[in-house]
C-alpha cells in the first residue's frame, strides 16, 4: 500500500521543484485551486496553469491539458476529482 513520504522527504523533494503544473486550476479567485497556485507563485514556484477553457490565469499562460506544455515540468499538483483523472 501507498504511503506519502515524511515530513523531511517532502521538504527535499521541494527543494528541487522550480515549476509546478496546476490541472483544475480555475481562473475563480475564490476557489482553492487559486489561492493554493498563488501563494506557490509567492514562494517563487512557477506555476503553469492546465484548464481546458481559460486563456491567462495568475499571470501565466494556459494549457489546456498537460501533454500540451512544451517545458520541463518538475511536480504536478491535481485539483480535479479522482472521476476526471485519465
Amino acid at each position: 500500500m501507498f504511503e506519502n513520504p515524511d515530513a523531511q522527504a517532502r521538504c527535499a523533494l521541494l527543494k528541487k521543484v522550480k515549476t509546478i503544473a496546476v490541472v483544475g486550476l480555475s481562473p475563480n479567485a475564490s476557489r482553492p485551486s487559486y489561492g493554493v497556485s498563488k501563494s506557490l507563485q509567492e514562494f517563487g514556484f512557477r506555476v503553469i496553469p492546465v484548464h481546458p477553457a481559460a486563456k491567462e490565469i495568475l499571470g501565466e499562460k494556459v494549457y489546456p491539458a498537460l501533454k500540451d506544455i512544451p517545458e520541463k515540468i518538475d511536480l504536478v499538483d491535481v485539483f480535479r476529482s479522482a472521476e476526471f483523472i485519465d
